[in-house]
């Protein structure tokens, strides 16, 4: 097995996810600290450890399906290049190594978020993905998992806010990423949803993410009262809509491949954080 069949197989590239467990310290004017940072580089490794353990269990249990994906086709384990057996082998050392670095290291509240992580995702993948609406829940509130577990690490407070708008972005774009069932397979693919349905429930989260965004400018709760939060706002605004547009033309579904595949999310997501840095020291 070459490294580059080992980073594709525990899914890499996915690992950028996993930052928002900074998000709690980083929003947090108080704790703003190397030590701080360095504290969170051991959890986000070794939860991005049981994130690829639990990615190579639903390949192995969506093997037939994704032999039929345009895509998934070529990942390591439906194009044969990496055994079944080496898969469970994979999987299992790296769930044992992170929950053994979470019993060692970490509080019992995380160990608590992180083993309820790992056991609700293994539900996920033979269970919960067949219920209409609770597989939208249980998949998003993986990242209200990840927040949780930055913010007790870190001892900050996240307001409602911030959890409303992780979880209606969460499900945006989850939404839009089911809609690859009707055009991204070879053969027909009976889904819990209808393309409509999709199509409806995406444009439904994209209002409720703007609008969140939008009664948050007028919370006095809101980490600072800089302009910078409304300039935030519009190249928001403008990066959810963009990524609306991408997803619709039902070419690309891998929500890391639509970002890095268009200059503008990525040109505007850098001035939306030199934005956000102006605003956090004061600047205007």
């Amino acid at each position: 097995m070459t490294l580059q069949v080992f980073l594709n197989l525990i899914r890499c590239k996915n690992y950028i996810k996993n930052l928002i467990i900074f998000l709690p310290l980083f929003l947090n004017n108080t704790s703003w600290s190397v030590l701080s940072y360095i504290n969170l580089v051991g959890p986000i490794i070794f939860f991005s450890f049981l994130a690829s353990s639990i990615y190579i269990i639903n390949d192995l249990k969506d093997l037939a399906l994704d032999k039929n994906h345009n895509e998934k086709r070529n990942r390591p384990i439906a194009s044969g290049r990496v055994t079944v057996k080496s898969a469970k082998w994979i999987s299992t050392f790296l769930a044992l190594s992170s929950i053994l670095y979470f019993i060692l290291f970490s509080n019992f509240k995380v160990l608590i978020l992180v083993l309820f992580y790992f056991v609700l995702n293994i539900f996920y993948s033979y269970v919960l993905k067949k219920i209409k609406y609770l597989d939208l829940l249980t998949i998003s509130s993986g990242f209200i998992i990840r927040i949780c577990i930055g913010a007790i690490i870190s001892n900050v407070m996240i307001s409602n806010f911030f959890l409303a708008q992780i979880l209606f972005f969460g499900l945006f774009i989850l939404i839009c990423k089911r809609r690859e069932s009707f055009f991204a397979y070879s053969k027909t693919v009976v889904s819990i949803y209808s393309i409509k349905e999709l199509n409806i429930l995406s444009k439904i989260f994209l209002f409720l993410n703007i609008i969140n965004y939008f009664f948050y400018i007028f919370v006095d709760s809101r980490f600072t009262n800089s302009l910078s939060i409304e300039f935030s706002f519009i190249i928001f605004s403008f990066l959810i809509l963009k990524y609306y547009i991408n997803t619709m033309k039902n070419i690309i579904f891998d929500p890391i491949l639509i970002y890095f595949s268009d200059k503008y999310l990525v040109i505007f997501s850098g001035f939306y954080f030199f934005n956000f840095i102006l605003g956090f020291y004061g600047y205007y």
